[in-house]
């Protein structure tokens, strides 16, 4: 395996943005990571539920979510777009289709970009009628589980969470 680490800057706006990318090997998806340990991914869900007019308490609680669902963007998942771990359903127009396989289940989706990985999330919690209202990680797990959304004990999914979430909040 061979590791290559490059660094470049990234305009956005009239900021400089000193970036590093860090690859595997030469088939791997590029990570950027920002200065503050942001990357590409967590950028691009920001972006996308910042459109969507999403308040940036959720916004946060979401990221945090994509990134324990997808074992920090590490998880075999991450290749086919899909930071949330959603599994694959026809109503889903966002996903190109079902196959990729984790945790021994191969009825995952296969997204064509995280942006289509994050709208597809807010349209199933839109879909479920999800409050958007959460004011704490807690809050968030408690009506994820009420709605059989994940299997684990309350606890263990906000601990996951939390390790994920901000704190600068």
């Amino acid at each position: 395996m061979k590791t290559i680490l490059l660094t470049s800057v990234l305009l956005v706006s009239t900021f400089s943005i000193p970036l590093k990318t860090e690859v595997a090997d030469e088939t791997s998806k590029y990570k950027m990571v920002d200065e503050i340990g942001e990357t590409t991914y967590e950028r691009e869900i920001r972006e996308v539920l910042k459109e969507e007019n999403i308040e940036p308490y959720v916004i946060e609680l979401l990221v945090a979510q994509s990134k324990h669902e997808s074992g920090n963007y590490k998880n075999n998942l991450t290749k086919y777009n899909n930071v949330f771990a959603r599994h694959y359903f026809k109503a889903d127009t966002f996903a190109i289709s079902a196959g990729a396989k984790a945790e021994g289940h191969s009825r995952f989706s296969i997204y064509p970009s995280i942006r289509h990985a994050t709208l597809s999330q807010l349209w199933y919690f839109k879909r479920k009628n999800y409050s958007f209202k959460w004011k704490s990680t807690y809050q968030f797990a408690l009506e994820l589980k009420s709605k059989h959304y994940y299997e684990a004990p309350i606890p263990d999914y906000v601990h996951a969470l939390n390790k994920f979430m901000r704190k600068d909040l």
